[in-house]
């Protein structure tokens, strides 16, 4: 049974004496051990469970929620004890949730290794974040108490009895509490809420979500990653990725061959995607593909492979870019042929004007990181080297470029994020210099309307956009909280970009979001 503790006269009262009443001021201890338990919570995902007196939130493969239905709450602090198993892998996050409104609306604390990041999150966005602090002594493992207060427009959270901030928002007003894992395996106990509560009327509501998955297991092993979209000549859409055990997948006796390159085909403008086959699978971990389909109809997958490599430190060894070739649509492909020996890749070949093929590529050395490119004016039988000087910065630079309205190459590179220019169609290039936010995985686009879009991981999946050829950039909007990323655009028939990008994390999956980009900001629309 629920006990409750009225705050004025601080009598104790039966929960089940109190569901007749339509509110009541007071603190609620909530008891999962009581029968009733299980019918008052909401597990909005098959991995949550209510388990020897305690929530049990499996958010490993994917995030696990639980919401409380009864009742519903305006001023309300939510206060519970929870643990988060040890792992080598992942964010290892507990969240807990107040002013559910539904599922997708809401204010939540997510609670992860070692930061507590508030958070709003809409049907639009689910990553709108207020505040945070870093550096936490949390370790997983442990069990530590968590709080959530929203008060008016003023919400505080803190950790282990220390107010961590406090915060101003002004967006929700009052709903249900919960508590997710994100990447962890989570428990949590010894559940408060104080307030006034009000008994909550109908159903917790669960919007589709706006994004779609292009492939949750490509049979590999479940880690998907690294994805790139182009669309093809007969007006499908195709998405590669790479496909393999994890974040690096060297041939081991689970996957003798090492990571590969997978592929799913949509006909409906991204709204459904194939079943996931093998583009390309060398004795190698081959890895990062990307897309393109030429004028004259050939498909050139590009990647870059590793080797194991005894006694070294990453345990691997770069056996540099490579491409294979479809002349029927991606029905066959030819054997690999070798772009740049040494050098990375991570993002489509372009076909600039005058018929030349650009490859961003990218070195990297204990000493120093900088881009380049590749060049081919053969139509990709012979290739070329032109590195960017790196202006004194490490550029791990994944390196992405972009033709503009007068010809200028724009490229853009890892880390620091900066870009270079060339007014030579990339014969030669600018120094380095920061673009102004920081940023992993480029890939610029253009849309329609000529609107450059450039996304990008950090913070989580995020995109910039350019209303003026890449010389000014909006203020950052937020993909997705995964931070896997490494997205990719393409434009759709109706004038709006379907972007890819991967999760991250153990049993990560290729997702797609649909949005419209313009002059007033970007719009996401319904999948």
């Amino acid at each position: 049974m629920h006990w409750l503790t009225n705050l004025v006269g601080h009598a104790v009262i039966s929960f089940a004496a109190l569901m007749v009443s339509s509110a009541f001021a007071a603190e609620l201890a909530i008891d999962l051990s009581s029968p009733e338990a299980a019918s008052e919570w909401k597990m909005l995902d098959p991995t949550a469970s209510i388990a020897n007196g305690e929530l049990v939130l499996d958010g490993r493969k994917a995030p696990s929620r639980a919401v409380f239905l009864p009742w519903e709450w305006g001023d309300v602090t939510l206060r519970a004890s929870f643990y988060v198993e040890p792992a080598a892998e992942g964010v290892l996050a507990c969240g807990f949730m107040v002013r559910l409104a539904d599922a997708s609306t809401y204010y939540y604390v997510h609670f992860d290794r070692a930061q507590a990041i508030l958070v709003r999150s809409d049907i639009e966005q689910s990553w709108n974040e207020i505040r945070r602090a870093s550096g936490l002594d949390k370790p997983a493992g442990a069990w530590h108490t968590g709080e959530l207060t929203a008060q008016g427009d003023t919400l505080r959270v803190s950790l282990n009895g220390k107010l961590l901030y406090e915060a101003k928002d002004a967006k929700l007003h009052r709903g249900r509490i919960g508590f997710y894992a994100s990447q962890g395996l989570v428990r949590v106990k010894n559940i408060t809420v104080l307030g006034e509560a009000t008994k909550a009327e109908g159903d917790l509501v669960v919007p589709a979500p706006l994004f779609r998955y292009v492939c949750e297991d490509a049979g590999a092993g479940g880690y998907e990653a690294f994805p790139d979209v182009c669309r093809l000549s007969d007006g499908r859409l195709m998405a590669v990725f790479y496909a393999g055990y994890g974040h690096v997948a060297l041939p081991n006796e689970q996957l003798p061959k090492g990571g590969r390159i997978s592929y799913c085909t949509s006909s409906d403008e991204g709204h459904t995607w194939s079943k996931a086959e093998v583009l390309y699978d060398g004795p190698d971990d081959d890895r990062d593909p990307s897309i393109v389909q030429l004028p004259d109809g050939r498909l050139l997958c590009s990647f870059f492979s590793l080797r194991k490599a005894q006694g070294k430190s990453p345990p691997w060894e770069c056996l540099g870019s490579w491409f294979v070739e479809s002349t029927d649509l991606g029905r066959t492909w030819s054997d690999p042929k070798l772009i740049a020996k040494d050098y990375y890749c991570s993002s489509p070949i372009r076909p600039i004007s005058g018929g030349r093929l650009i490859l961003g590529l990218y070195k990297e050395s204990s000493n120093t990181a900088f881009g380049a490119v590749g060049i081919s004016d053969d139509g990709a039988k012979t290739w070329r080297v032109v590195d960017i000087p790196n202006g004194g910065y490490r550029l791990d630079a994944e390196t992405d470029v972009i033709e503009l309205a007068d010809g200028t190459l724009y490229a853009v590179q890892r880390d620091k994020m900066c870009f270079s220019i060339s007014k030579d169609r990339g014969e030669s290039w600018s120094v380095s210099q920061p673009i102004g936010f920081p940023g992993h995985s480029p890939y610029l686009h253009r849309t329609r309307d000529n609107i450059i879009l450039l996304a990008h991981r950090l913070p989580h999946t995020s995109l910039h956009y350019s209303l003026d050829e890449c010389q000014t950039w909006s203020k950052n909007v937020v993909v997705d909280q995964h931070i896997g990323a490494y997205p990719s655009m393409v434009n759709l028939k109706d004038g709006s970009v379907l972007i890819v990008y991967y999760e991250e994390g153990p049993g990560s999956s290729i997702r797609c979001k649909r949005f419209r980009a313009t002059k007033d900001g970007i719009e996401w629309l319904a999948p």
